[in-house]
């Protein structure tokens, strides 16, 4: 079966299974009627009135307890009938299911089809209050959806609209010229794909890494606050498609690699923590400490950063110290201690090495933490397979794999590694091959199933003195006589013939 094929029966055997159904009184009942009394009650009553305070708290209660199963989840509304995330929820029948329709319209004449809820962990009163004004002040406003999106891009609570849900097809060529539909790229609806999505959580990223060094450089306050959105962001990706995930990690920018670096790190974390399957919650957890490993090369004179040669023994041991200050860094940031505690180990431990031979020196003997472990093994592949200012000319990603290999058991963790090399594939996500039929392709992505873990790819084709992807191929065909149709003769980076595989893939 195809990758097309396959991606379609699974979206079609995933929208007729049985409807989630919710046992009375659950906490999505309360977010919908919420979602419909609450804007009526601002309208009449301030809020420290008793009967909007109730309801105000009874949402809030109800918010709380999704968010303990999950950072994000959305609601939203298509063909009559809520989902919670993917979910089909079966409202009982009776004042529920009448306010739900109810809702249905409010949401419409608004041109908005649900929300997503993003965790907040220190939200106030005002904190809702604020959104359900803003909700209901879009009504008046020329583009009632458009308005409320802006109004709230940096909220706890954003609105789904058109532009979130409709479904991309890639399109290619049949032997006689004419275009055919081809497999979907994301099972969503709207313009905005999850493609897009994801790639606007990694600008994000990058702006808000950017920020937190200049800050902290500057001696200003620095809150957790930007950099926990942007990370949830992340994961709802991550948890929708992975591989949308692991195709942004191939993104590079030699002008500003530390930046990319903890970026990049931060995907490739993430998706090895969902592998290891590791709670949402833990996930975002993770992100973080991946994003924030490297914090403290910003206490490290540029010119070492940017050097180009060897370092000196002197310059080693300074540069050797980020880890260190790395933990300081956070330590700095403006968090809750225990939070903050949790995000400590891995930065300082991410050169320690699972046999204890690395840096930081430390007294202590014991073993370096799951997250610790993970966080090195992102580490070392996104600086093997990037730019350097010592080596220009990045590694292919079977050639940075490989090298990681001889150093399980002492570097690196040598059964994550093992899942790591599964995940990414023999041949990585981003990987240039050169096939004996002489095509170029570029890896998308590897399936389960793959023989030999031989990848999906897209062949390169050249239009306007220009490269862009053409048709996807599955390097497992195989003839009438059981003979591979393709094998791969050799393997580049990308970078090496001037192409970013993110601008190919996403």
């Amino acid at each position: 079966m195809d990758g097309g094929k396959a991606d379609m029966e699974t979206a079609l055997a995933t929208s007729s299974k049985a409807p989630f159904r919710p046992p009375a009184e659950q906490p999505i009942e309360t977010v919908i009627q919420s979602l419909l009394r609450l804007p009526q009650l601002v309208k009449i009553h301030q809020p420290n009135n008793k009967i909007f305070a109730e309801n105000l708290g009874l949402f809030r209660k109800a918010l709380s307890a999704i968010w303990e199963e999950r950072q994000i989840f959305n609601l939203r509304a298509h063909r009559g009938r809520f989902y919670m995330d993917s979910q089909k929820l079966a409202l009982p029948p009776g004042p529920v299911s009448v306010t739900a329709q109810k809702l249905m319209e409010f949401l419409d004449k608004r041109g908005l089809f649900g929300f997503t809820f993003i965790r907040k962990e220190d939200m106030k009163d005002e904190d809702v209050v604020d959104f359900i004004r803003a909700v209901n002040q879009c009504s008046s406003q020329e583009k009632p959806a458009e308005w409320l999106r802006e109004t709230l891009s940096e909220s706890w609570a954003r609105p789904l609209t058109d532009s979130d849900f409709k479904i991309a097809f890639v399109f290619k060529e049949s032997a006689d010229g004419s275009k055919v539909q081809g497999r979907p790229l994301v099972w969503n609806s709207g313009t905005r794909t999850l493609a897009v999505k994801a790639r606007k959580s990694y600008s994000r990223a990058m702006a808000v890494l950017t920020s937190v060094e200049t800050k902290l450089m500057e001696g200003g306050a620095v809150s957790l606050a930007k950099s926990r959105r942007v990370v949830q962001d992340m994961v709802e990706s991550l948890f929708e498609d992975e591989r949308l995930l692991l195709n942004l990690s191939t993104i590079r920018d030699y002008d500003d690699y530390t930046c990319t670096h903890s970026v990049n790190v931060a995907i490739l974390s993430m998706c090895l923590g969902r592998r290891l399957g590791l709670s949402r919650v833990a996930v975002a957890t993770l992100g973080l400490s991946g994003l924030f490993h490297d914090l403290g090369k910003v206490d490290i004179p540029i010119s070492l950063i940017r050097k180009t040669d060897r370092f000196t023994p002197e310059e080693y041991e300074e540069v050797k110290n980020h880890s260190l200050f790395s933990f300081a860094r956070i330590l700095q940031i403006n968090a809750d201690h225990r939070f903050k505690t949790r995000l400590l180990q891995a930065p300082f431990e991410h050169h320690l090495g699972v046999d204890l031979g690395g840096y930081p020196n430390s007294e202590f003997n014991a073993p370096m933490s799951l997250f610790g472990r993970i966080v090195a093994i992102a580490d070392h592949y996104d600086a093997l397979t990037s730019s350097r200012s010592y080596r220009p000319v990045p590694m292919n990603p079977e050639q940075a794999l490989d090298i990681m290999t001889s150093a399980a058991g002492k570097s690196l963790d040598p059964l994550l590694l093992k899942v790591f090399i599964n995940m990414v594939g023999i041949y990585p996500i981003g990987t240039l091959l050169v096939t004996d039929t002489r095509e170029v392709a570029i890896v998308a992505e590897t399936p389960p199933d793959a023989v030999d873990a031989r990848p999906l790819a897209f062949l390169m084709d050249r239009k306007d003195e220009g490269i862009i992807r053409g048709e996807m191929i599955n390097l497992s065909d195989t003839d009438e006589h059981g003979q591979f149709l393709r094998n791969i003769l050799r393997c580049f980076h990308p970078s090496d013939f001037g192409i970013n595989a993110s601008d190919i893939l996403l």
